[in-house]
């Protein structure tokens, strides 16, 4: 048990050390915590879902919200629920890869039943929250895309909740 602990901390002590980032926009991703060498299972992949406020509920993206507050008060959109495999391509850069969601990348993304599958998501939409995950173990990101087209970012870290 202690082993465990001790492999937990040292991997939080490692992530916020590093100088990495991950930047997320209505229209884009960049990831630098990609595998380099892509070809684990599972590796360079993304789950984007769209997101609703619970009904008889409240949730302002211009508060400081608390990781709980945003957990207890937002629910999952079955109708927006995608997938992919990231490709990167022999001799791209990870460092500056942006992910389109409005642009063909290459690369399928697939509804979470595997049943219908797209080459272009579509820009995020306004007004709307989405949970972005699989870029690294943890945390997972709530956005919000507000009027004026601008990403606001929670990092979801449910070790903490």
């Amino acid at each position: 048990m202690k082993v465990y602990i001790f492999l937990i901390l040292f991997a939080l002590m490692f992530a916020a050390c590093s100088n990495e980032k991950i930047e997320i926009t209505s229209d884009y991703i960049i990831n630098e915590f990609w595998n380099k060498d892509d070809e684990q299972v599972g590796a360079n992949s993304i789950q984007v879902k769209k997101m609703k406020v619970k009904k008889d509920s409240l949730l302002n993206p211009y508060s400081d919200l608390s990781q709980a507050e945003i957990l207890s008060k937002l629910e999952y959109d079955s109708s927006f629920i995608f997938v992919a495999n990231i490709k990167i391509q022999p001799g791209e850069s990870y460092k500056n890869k942006k992910i389109y969601f409005d642009k063909d990348n290459g690369f399928y993304w697939w509804t979470d039943h595997g049943n219908r599958k797209t080459k272009i998501l579509g820009k995020l939409e306004i007004n709307n929250w989405y949970e972005i995950s699989n870029l690294r173990p943890y945390p997972y990101y709530i956005i919000y895309i507000d009027s004026t087209d601008t990403a606001h970012n929670f990092d979801i870290n449910v070790a903490n909740y």
